[in-house]
């Protein structure tokens, strides 16, 4: 387990679901390891969700728990409050945070995609957005030459015959700051690494954070 004040590095890994124990309606389907590290070692959380015919998704979100370690303590709750917007309570049910994210959108003016954290009792919201204004700039710009990329892994995939991996994202590197401090969570898109410090974000609340941001890239 990190020092609760040493900055850190990790990653959200998707499993394929695995009971939990003896509770037969809930199931493993995610880890939060230390980037690097082996998984016997380096698991520093397990996400756990009710078994359901569909799995969490934006439009039909679910509760899910997060334990500390390899079959550790409850660590936090995570329960849907809204469209986009999420609980985060301690394992006593003490509310700790809601996060939100707000969708990006082209027109009446372009906005990128936006995550907030409303800690309890903060004056401040901890948020990040998706991409920064001149990587996206950029990628407009060179637009034409990603899209003839993607028509050839398209036609590759095709042959190949597995489609799974060919996707057209724009920027994704997302940085979470509150005003007067610095980054408390920093995902880097092209090595889908989270980069943390302790100091400036409750451990819980940032792993619920990383948790819905992973889930909404891959599911």
């Amino acid at each position: 387990m990190q020092s609760a004040q040493s900055r850190y590095t990790f990653v959200v890994k998707a499993n394929n679901p695995v009971p939990a124990g003896g509770q037969r309606d809930v199931e493993m389907s995610s880890t939060i390891q230390v980037s690097g590290a082996r998984r016997e070692v380096g698991t520093v959380a397990e996400v756990f969700e009710r078994r359901a015919a569909e799995r969490w998704n934006r439009r039909s979100p679910i509760p899910f728990w997060i334990h500390g370690g390899s079959g550790g303590a409850l660590m936090c709750s995570v329960q849907p409050a809204g469209p986009d917007a999420y609980d985060v309570c301690a394992a006593d049910g003490a509310p700790l945070a809601r996060i939100t994210r707000r969708a990006g959108r082209v027109l009446p003016w372009p906005r990128r995609v936006r995550w907030s954290v409303q800690l309890s009792g903060a004056p401040h919201a901890v948020t990040g957005r998706v991409g920064s204004g001149f990587t996206w700039l950029l990628y407009v710009v060179t637009a034409p030459l990603w899209l003839l990329f993607f028509l050839c892994m398209l036609v590759y995939s095709l042959f190949e015959g597995d489609t799974a991996d060919t996707s057209l994202d724009g920027p994704t590197r997302t940085r979470w700051r509150t005003p007067g401090a610095g980054t408390a969570l920093d995902y880097r898109g092209i090595s889908k690494v989270y980069h943390y410090e302790p100091r400036y974000l409750d451990v819980r609340v940032a792993y619920a954070q990383a948790v819905l941001h992973a889930w909404e890239r891959v599911r």
